[in-house]
């Protein structure tokens, strides 16, 4: 340390000294100074801000809120007059949602700097040019009137002009006036009604002519009560309006066995009139309504055995009406009525019970657990409830002991629904449940009664019609819960089958128009003969009755009539008791091997295919060179798909070929149903499709590029090819002869009547032959004969006097081309012509062309064709 010293001596001397490394102690720190004026704050903050517009006019747009993420709470943005916003911020990086009426929403990505404004301009997209939107005032019920108005925002600056007002679909309405608003007349609950009778009949499963409790599945039912307006601006601009009508019907199952409290809906068989009347059990007030139409209804209240009889015809339809009863125990197993009879080992069943073994099967079916997995996964709602549980509907009026009616429900209700909230996620929700609200649970999964009716009335244990009136192998019992598009659509997708066709079981497997014959052609065309013919050891056989064949008495009781018969429905294809976990898990009544076929052979290891192909064969014997000439002109039974997949039953070739295709797992069924797609409108992707149409776009799953289409173009030429050569081949028969007999057996209609019967035979020369082309008639080989000039033939119907008919083409079974004799087979049994009509109809009737068994068909037409050189 240096330190400087003055010294101040006497006189004028002045001395300054440096005095270094000396040093004495610090004095005491001053006072502290006044404090200086505080600084400005740090910035942690930044601003975002911007104008939103209009892409296709260019101008701001107003009240768009922008809204950041993540969310800085206090912090909003909507955009004013001018479509500006602004917004304060903390600095960081933001996603930015711009929403507005009738925009698509808009989001940007914004990066906000202390102290910095950060400019984020929007060209946001209107949902459409011009927007119209819709409201509906009032209570949308039968006979009522509602206000319907719209507002017309032109998102374009254009200008829409005035609105009119059209009806597009559903019951008709009266409209008035027109304009942006218009009152809407709703028809009464009559007219709604019959709208639904309409939509069922314009399925492929038509409204059929029988006196019957009607099934309602969901889709109908929503669709009969949906009336669609139409609101169209003066510059062609238009927007459909739904209004959804509230109907007193619910979804039925079409049971003659109904719950109380809940509407059933009937239908009479066509007639000129109607006055129906309605028998009530004592003690109820049930009044019938619309007893002069074709399809009364009727609400029962208590317990008992209700008839609706139709004074004009006499006919009479018995509905049994009681209270849910529910099924499951305090352990969550079978415990009540039900299990007392249908449980036990089907080698104990009393013949009075045939169905005494359900249950073992149904505990572990998917039915019996939807509710319970459902419960404890999560993700789960009430509004399942009206499937997956017994009697759920709050509509019912009386109660009548449902699944919602328990004293119970709401506790249960709040517990695991809060707020109405799906159930949160819990393996042990079903336990608890079923400890703390066993009444509930009492009615909870897809049990007895969903499919089978009420229980509790005491008739079902002593009247075998009561019995029967539980029981009904329809489609529509399926389709109350699986027919609400689009997860649950299947019932549609078979209504689109040709599975769900009634024409062929009325004309070919009921005793009114086939007799006996039934017993053949049921085996298949009906459900209740298909289920009946499966259980028989030996499937080469009609369906067996006590002493051999079925009589028509025992198909009668069989089901087998114009009344009663039904197609191929859920039921006939699968057991409902034994149901697997739903999709391609789902069980079939046969699966792995088939029994030995009416085709003569059997299809080995082609896993649930083994079912279609049990009714999809030839069903005509054996036919091959192996067992020689045919003993009959009989064409194959039309659905040979199983024949050609199996290489079976065609002439001039090796039988046994089978295709690659039938070792794929499943067969028919995973290529038809797991991986053909569904119908995308009433379907699910992902789902198994129940319309059975495969598609040629899951070829390329396995084979690459290739979608079958040039293969079904080769087979299809070279079809017509043999088609071809057996018309050339048939005419140098004939030219031979010069002359032949033939005899028609062409269906025609004459005075309002139809017939379909041979006819007397005639000659025709050969030179008035003018091509021939090969059909089949009564499932025998045969040609369609076209003229040069028409031939005129007489047919004897009997019981009537005979008629003619002049015609320019014949149909004629190949074994009714006769020589000038009128005797002699044209073409025998072992002219080569018959085989090869074999094979055609064969590869014609599998309807593939060439995918079921590609090397085969075509080896087999090739050899065809080369039979008749």
């Amino acid at each position: 340390m240096v330190r400087a010293y003055q010294l101040v001596g006497v006189g004028l001397l002045s001395v300054t000294l440096l005095l270094a490394g000396c040093s004495g102690s610090d004095g005491k720190n001053g006072a502290p100074g006044t404090p200086g004026e505080q600084g400005p704050p740090g910035v942690s903050t930044g601003t975002v801000s911007g104008t939103v517009t209009n892409s296709l006019t260019g101008t701001g747009i107003q009240g768009v809120t922008v809204t950041s993420s993540p969310a800085i709470a206090g912090v909003s943005m909507t955009t004013d007059a001018q479509g500006n916003y602004s917004g304060q911020l903390p600095i960081g990086t933001y996603t930015l949602t711009f929403a507005g009426a009738n925009l698509k929403p808009d989001t940007e990505t914004v990066t906000l700097v202390a102290g910095q404004t950060a400019t984020k301009n929007v060209a946001m997209v209107p949902v459409a040019p011009v927007v119209i939107s819709s409201k509906v005032q009032g209570t949308a019920a039968p006979g009522n009137t509602l206000s319907v108005s719209v507002t017309v925002t032109a998102m374009d600056g254009s200008t829409p002009g005035s609105v009119t007002w059209t009806q597009k679909s559903g019951a008709p309405v009266t409209l008035a006036p027109q304009g942006n608003s218009v009152q809407v007349q709703l028809p009464s609950l009559t007219v709604f009604k019959d709208e639904f009778f309409t939509i069922v009949s314009g399925t492929p499963n038509a409204l059929l002519d029988r006196n019957m409790v009607m099934g309602i599945n969901p889709l109908d039912l929503a669709e009969a009560g949906t009336v669609t307006l139409t609101a169209t601006t003066q510059s062609g601009v238009s927007q459909d309006v739904a209004i959804a009508v509230t109907l007193p019907f619910v979804w039925s199952t079409g049971l003659q066995n109904e719950p109380i409290g809940l509407p059933v809906l009937l239908h009479g068989k066509d007639a000129t009139g109607y006055n129906w009347t309605l028998s009530a059990p004592g003690g109820s007030t049930a009044s019938l309504q619309d007893a002069s139409t074709q399809n009364p209804y009727f609400t029962p209240d208590v317990k008992g055995e209700y008839t609706v009889t139709e004074s004009n015809s006499g006919a009479s339809i018995d509905v049994y009406s009681s209270d849910w009863t529910g099924e499951i125990g305090p352990d969550g197993q079978p415990a009540s009525v039900c299990k007392a009879c249908h449980s036990g080992p089907a080698s104990s069943c009393p013949p009075s019970i045939p169905t005494c073994d359900k249950f073992s099967q149904w505990i572990q079916s998917g039915h019996a657990q939807i509710f319970t997995k459902n419960l404890n996964s999560g993700g789960y709602s009430p509004s399942c409830f009206p499937c997956h549980t017994v009697g759920y509907g709050l509509t019912a009026n009386p109660t009548n002991n449902g699944f919602g009616d328990q004293t119970d429900y709401t506790a249960f209700l709040n517990d695991f629904f809060p707020g109405g909230h799906s159930v949160t996620a819990n393996p042990n929700n079903w336990t608890n449940m079923l400890a703390k609200y066993p009444d509930v649970a009492q009615l909870a999964n897809v049990q007895c009664e969903n499919c089978h009716g009420p229980v509790d009335i005491a008739t079902h244990f002593a009247d075998s019609a009561t019995i029967d009136a539980h029981v009904s192998i329809s489609a529509d019992v399926c389709g109350r819960c699986h027919g609400e598009p689009p997860r649950h659509g299947r019932f549609q997708e078979w209504q689109r089958s040709a599975h769900s066709d009634f024409t062929l079981p009325i004309e070919e497997a009921t005793v009114e128009n086939r007799g006996a014959t039934a017993a053949h052609c049921g085996r298949c065309h009906a459900g209740q003969g298909f289920l009946k013919w499966i259980t028989q050891a030996d499937l080469t056989q009609n369906i067996q009755g006590a002493n051999g064949n079925a009589t028509v008495a025992e198909l009668t009781a069989l089901g087998l009539t114009v009344d009663t018969v039904q197609p191929q429905t859920c039921a006939t294809c699968h057991d409902p008791h034994a149901q697997g976990n739903g999709g391609a898990n789902a069980t079939v009544r046969i699966e792995g091997s088939t029994a030995m076929l009416p085709a003569g052979f059997m299809a080995e290891d082609v896993g649930k295919g083994a079912l279609c192909i049990t009714c999809h064969n030839t069903r005509n014997g054996a036919h091959n060179s192996n067992v020689g000439d045919p003993s009959s002109y009989s064409a194959p039974h039309t659905p040979s798909q199983g024949d050609l997949l199996m290489g079976q039953n065609a002439y001039f070739v090796t039988v046994g070929q089978r295709s690659r295709h039938s070792f794929i797992a499943d067969t028919c069924v995973t290529c038809h149903m797991v991986l053909s797609p569904p119908p995308p409108d009433i379907s699910m992707a992902g789902q198994t499709n129940h319309q059975f149409n495969a598609s040629l776009t899951i070829c390329g799953d396995c084979h690459g590029d290739f979608d079958g289409g040039t293969l079904q173009a080769s087979v299809q030429a070279q079809l017509d090819d043999l088609a071809t050569a057996m018309s050339g081949y048939l005419m140098q028969k004939i030219n031979t002869a010069g002359t032949i007999t033939i005899i028609d057996q062409t269906p025609h209609q004459l005075g309002g009547e139809s017939y379909d019967l041979a006819s007397d035979p005639i000659a025709v020369p050969a030179s008035n032959i003018a091509s021939f082309s090969p059909i089949e008639v009564h499932g025998t080989e045969a040609f369609a004969v076209t003229f040069n000039s028409p031939v005129t033939f007489t047919y004897e119907p009997t019981g009537e006097a005979p008629h003619t008919l002049t015609l320019t083409q014949a149909s004629v079974q190949l074994g009714n081309f006769l020589g000038s004799d009128g005797t002699t087979k044209l073409i025998p049994l072992s002219d080569p012509l018959v085989k090869a009509g074999w094979n055609y109809d064969l590869i014609n009737g599998d309807g593939s062309k060439g995918v079921h068994n590609p090397s085969f068909i075509m080896s087999v037409l090739t050899a065809s064709e080369n039979a008749l050189q």
